[in-house]
């Protein structure tokens, strides 16, 4: 069944467009920091159109470390749990990446977008680049470059919490972990030294890993820049995007509350870095019937630390943990302003804008990503860093001057016009975007080649075929401008290919496309070369199994075969027979269920399988009995049900497309929800389902043009070589694909050569502004996923 996003009011229709792991060291509710918050956010936003994968932590001292649970969130979102109760001061875990391999080579993930790997293992990023799945990396703080993550220092017996410039290895060793020594003087340098060994290759291996990140997203222009000048990430390589907000929450549904003290508000955790300890002294230095109410999740010990600190103060009252969905009502309709006093170099802090979206000023300091976001006298005010005196002097400011901090309130976010902060669905759909992008960035990954090795042999005519449609004037034309009445590749560069494909690590070789490659004299052989190599053939034929009886074709396909794909266009005589001219339809069925019955025993008895599968073309004139042809392909115990629109070469098919008008894109939507329906109805013998692909929604506006996001399956991993030796990217229709380039002649070129030419690596980057691809009817969405 094709799956729909569980929100039906966003997207007119809607495509499991990708799959999408997201990788962050906690989810809420379990953990409710900001990296958190936001990975909920916008996993929670692109599962209404793509299907995403969590992979994240949870601490269970009475469960075994690294026991992975999974949690189904909504259809298309899942998460995965791995145990990790005892790993504060680790950061390479092989069980982690162990358990991370499994999840990415069962969901097959198109890309990875890491939020965090403290507590979780460094090594998940060797994994996916082995696996070369793209990497995108959001930084929400330093911990790439910092051992601890913040630059505040530990400083064991001294000063707590000094701010940090930069990272050197024996300072780090002093300054930030001298807690964890044993205390004795005459071993006190051996100690030293180890920590300064382990914090050496901890930054090495930080530094080395960033090298396999795809891109680097930074929420700030001055954390973006942080990384650029003092951890040389390449600027190509990192793009400044500030988080997304579900605006629905920050709506407020109630008005705001009248009060006869000004209030100050304060939201987030209560660990050190976060000030709340000077917000608290500052706040005590006021005199006057103002009120401060702090809202969090506690720190045990920080929590009952600030508590004590405030108990003097009646005005002062703490709130526990509050949930987002309810942040406008709950919390920012009961104070004037919001203080964000941290103490370490913040990145871009929720809560500020947050607050803006709500209209609500900021305190915050005039340090890092907090002064990027509140311009003094703007849309705030801004302390100085740290300083105490500095921030009770703008508190006392504010109390004082109400309308000017309501003015500053309606400001709002200061990068935008109207003061609106970023929503989370434009957010998302620049995600997707860099998503696109990187996905673009084919790897020359060549894995397939296509060998038009005899197309002009067929003994069917079908409607549609290029060059055997009873409207085709191809083959007379072809004799006309060459001589040639029929194409066929010498055996020789058959042999050739293979040689090179095998030296290559090419896993498939398909016989001709076009025509019935089981026509070819020299099939046999191609078999046996497959054998030879190790290259496994993926067939193409149109089902009539022809100069050979249907047992002996199979002896020779199924052990050296990873897919046959027979041509399938009716569930009915009359309708097969109304495209593909010249078959006979029940002869076929009986084919099928011969192939089948032996493709079976001999699994049986060796193992080996060959997947068989319907292949359709898609026109008006057959797909109304595509749920029958479902039906049929489950009852004679085939795998898979696949096809592609219609490739329109003539006037006289070309009212057949679906993509012809909005109403017959309408058609087949509604085909291919009653395809759906036949799916879940209509069971393989041992109660498996078809596998569908291909059988998706259109969106109205594909009888123009394909959307833009959809990619090219084909650049990167596939070449087609023809008869005469010509090497094309993809399997367009001669006369369109010369538009695309000259890459080269067998005779003449390597399949290497091919791929790393010019004109091949500069149609990957740009195939997309191609008049013949922006109209594609094999380029789709990267992943669909079905049930």
């Amino acid at each position: 069944m094709f799956l729909k996003s569980h929100r039906d009011d966003s997207y007119p229709i809607h495509l499991i467009a990708m799959n999408i792991l997201k990788i962050i060291h906690g989810y809420p509710p379990l953990y409710n920091a900001g990296s958190e918050v936001y990975s909920q956010s916008i996993c929670e936003e692109l599962s209404r159109k793509h299907h995403v994968t969590v992979f994240t932590r949870e601490e269970d001292p009475f469960r075994p470390d690294f026991e992975i649970r999974s949690e189904q969130r909504n259809e298309c979102l899942e998460l995965f749990f791995i145990n990790m109760p005892r790993s504060k001061d680790g950061y390479r875990h092989i069980e982690v990446d162990e358990q991370l391999k499994k999840v990415v080579l069962d969901k097959k993930p198109d890309v990875a977008h890491i939020g965090h790997l403290n507590h979780l293992s460094t090594g998940i990023i060797d994994v996916l680049h082995e696996l070369k799945i793209p990497i995108v990396f959001t930084l929400h703080d330093f911990w790439l470059m910092c051992p601890r993550g913040q630059f505040l220092q530990r400083n064991f017996g001294g000063e707590s919490h000094v701010l940090c410039d930069s990272q050197e290895d024996s300072k780090c060793a002093v300054n930030c972990y001298s807690s964890l020594l044993s205390g004795k003087d005459e071993i006190a340098e051996k100690e030293i030294n180890h920590w300064t060994s382990w914090i050496n290759s901890k930054m090495q291996e930080t530094k080395t890993l960033s090298e396999k990140v795809s891109m680097f997203l930074a929420p700030s222009q001055f954390l973006m820049q942080r990384f650029i000048n003092d951890f040389e990430i390449s600027q190509h390589k990192i793009k400044y995007l500030d988080y997304g907000f579900p605006l629905h929450y920050l709506t407020p549904t109630v008005k705001q509350n009248q009060r006869e003290h000004f209030t100050f508000g304060y939201i987030g955790t209560h660990i050190p870095s976060k000030g709340v300890n000077l917000l608290i002294e500052a706040f005590k230095q006021l005199k006057g019937n103002f009120h401060l109410l702090i809202w969090g999740h506690k720190d045990n010990q920080s929590t009952s630390v600030l508590k004590k600190m405030a108990e003097d103060d009646v005005r002062i009252k703490f709130f526990g943990a509050y949930v987002n969905y309810n942040l406008a009502d709950d919390v920012f309709s009961k104070v004037d302003v919001i203080v964000v006093p941290s103490i370490w170099s913040e990145n871009s802090p929720l809560v500020i804008h947050e607050a803006q979206a709500c209209h609500i000023p900021v305190i915050t300091a005039d340090h890092g990503g907090m002064k990027e976001y509140v311009h003094d006298g703007i849309n705030g005010l801004l302390f100085k860093h740290r300083d105490i005196n500095s921030l009770a002097e703008k508190m006392k400011w504010a109390a004082e001057h109400p309308v000017q901090m309501n003015e500053f309130g309606k400001r709002g976010y200061i990068n935008h016009a109207e003061g609106k902060v970023p929503e989370i669905g434009e957010h998302c759909r620049e995600l997707e975007k860099i998503y696109s992008s990187l996905q673009t960035e084919i790897q020359n990954d060549l894995w397939r080649i296509t060998l038009d090795t005899n197309p002009e042999d067929c003994n069917l005519k079908c409607i549609m075929c290029e060059e055997h449609s009873p409207y085709s004037d191809f083959m007379p034309r072809l004799y006309k401008e060459t001589g040639v009445k029929k194409r066929r590749m010498p055996f020789e560069w058959v042999e050739r290919i293979f040689n090179e494909s095998s030296a290559i690590g090419i896993k498939e070789i398909i016989p001709s496309t076009m025509g019935e490659p089981l026509l070819y004299k020299e099939i046999d052989h191609v078999f046996h070369l497959s054998q030879q190599h190790g290259i496994k053939i993926n067939l193409t034929t149109n089902g009539t199994f022809p100069k050979k009886t249907v047992k002996e074709w199979a002896e020779l396909i199924v052990p050296n075969t990873t897919d046959i794909k027979i041509s399938w266009n009716g569930a009915t005589k009359e309708t097969a027979a109304a495209v593909m001219k010249g078959i006979d339809f029940e002869q076929a069925v009986r084919n099928v269920k011969e192939f089948v019955g032996y493709r079976n025993s001999y699994f049986k008895e060796t193992g080996i399988y060959c997947r068989v599968t319907f292949q359709l073309t898609f026109m008006q004139n057959n797909m109304h009995e595509l749920p029958e042809i479902i039906r049929l392909a489950a009852e004679l115990d085939l795998d898979r049900v696949k096809g592609h629109h219609l490739w329109a070469h003539f006037e006289e098919i070309k009212s057949l497309s679906f993509r012809e008008s909005t109403d017959s894109i309408r058609a087949w939507n509604e085909i291919v929800r009653k395809v759906e329906e036949a799916a879940e109805l209509y069971r393989k013998p041992n109660g498996e389902k078809i596998l569908l692909e291909n059988i998706i929604l259109l969106e109205e506006s594909q009888k123009a043009a394909i959307p833009e996001h959809y990619e090219c399956p084909f650049l990167g991993k596939e070449l087609w070589i023809s008869a005469t030796g010509k090497i094309s990217p993809c399997c367009a229709p001669d006369d369109l694909r010369k538009t695309l380039g000259d890459f080269g002649n067998i005779e003449m070129t390597t399949l290497q050569e091919t791929m790393n030419s010019d004109s091949y690596q500069l149609l990957l980057k740009n195939y997309k502004t191609h008049a013949l691809c922006k109209t594609c009817n094999m380029r789709k969405p990267l992943r669909r996923k079905y049930k």
